[in-house]
């Protein structure tokens, strides 16, 4: 495959210097809709620093202790395809972009699925297919859920009506937008159009959520998951990759949850495991 890394990166790289307050990294994060910024220290790469970090680290506020230090990088004149092996094989989400040692860009799973969106890849998905997947009961509490994607480690949770059926999916994306600070709940009125695209977005992020980094104790609603949900999207084993990608693009998620002949959940089809399409 012809294709490299500086045909599919993103070229405008936003990124902090340190030293830096996790403060202002959320800012960038809030400004430019991204979830990941590298690190510079006099000119070069010194680290990256995600959304996960920040939630992880919840009580850490300067950045050169929650950046993730010596990040793996990848070329500009690199093949996607190897691209796509490092982060199918690591945990990574984004990868650095170098040409020598001056950073000119950044990569990601989602850049990488897009492209294959835009392909026409009839390969169907059913070899990609992880036959596991962490649901919830639409009727369970948020504040729950929260913790069942915690303790899992999920990204992206199926919600299930009483008849097993899918009725919507809930996203770790959560627990920015809907992130209610104990202090603030008596007083303040907090709510979400959960199925649209905008209350995913960090466009549409409320200013209270902000507050979300700036406190140790954080509380979710524990109103039921489906007034939060966004609505249901799946495939099925034989839908083509490049099929599977452009629903994933279209419907902002990371994890497509895939249906039997009977429209039973059997598994899910991550994004990290589609790009190993881009291997063959």
């Amino acid at each position: 495959m012809k294709v490299k890394a500086k045909d599919v990166m993103n070229k405008n790289v936003v990124y902090a210097t340190l030293p830096d307050t996790r403060e202002n990294v959320l800012e960038l994060f809030k400004k430019y809709g991204i979830s990941a910024v590298p690190i510079m220290k006099n000119g070069k790469l010194v680290g990256i620093v995600t959304r996960k970090d920040i939630l992880r680290k919840i009580d850490e506020d300067q950045l050169a202790l929650l950046m993730t230090p010596n990040p793996t990088t990848v070329n500009a004149s690199d093949k996607i395809s190897r691209v796509a092996e490092i982060l199918s094989a690591t945990p990574f989400r984004r990868l650095p972009v170098l040409e020598g040692k001056k950073l000119v860009g950044i990569i990601t799973v989602r850049d990488l699925i897009k492209k294959i969106s835009e392909m026409n890849i009839e390969k169907p998905i059913k070899d990609f297919v992880t036959p596991q997947a962490v649901c919830v009961w639409e009727e369970t509490p948020l504040s729950i859920v929260g913790e069942i994607m915690r303790l899992s480690n999920a990204e992206l949770c199926p919600v299930l009506d009483g008849n097993a059926n899918i009725v919507g999916l809930i996203d770790e994306k959560i627990m920015l937008t809907e992130a209610l600070i104990e202090e603030f709940i008596e007083q303040t009125h907090y709510s979400s159009s959960s199925d649209t695209d905008d209350a995913w977005s960090w466009d549409s992020m409320r200013d209270l959520a902000v507050k979300y980094f700036e406190v140790s104790v954080v509380k979710l609603p524990k109103e039921p998951v489906k007034n939060y949900i966004r609505k249901a999207a799946y495939v099925y084993p034989q839908t083509p990759a490049s099929k599977c990608a452009r629903e994933m693009v279209r419907h902002d998620i990371d994890h497509m949850p895939v249906l039997d002949i009977e429209n039973r959940l059997m598994g899910m089809v991550h994004d990290k495991d589609l790009i190993k399409v881009l291997l063959e």
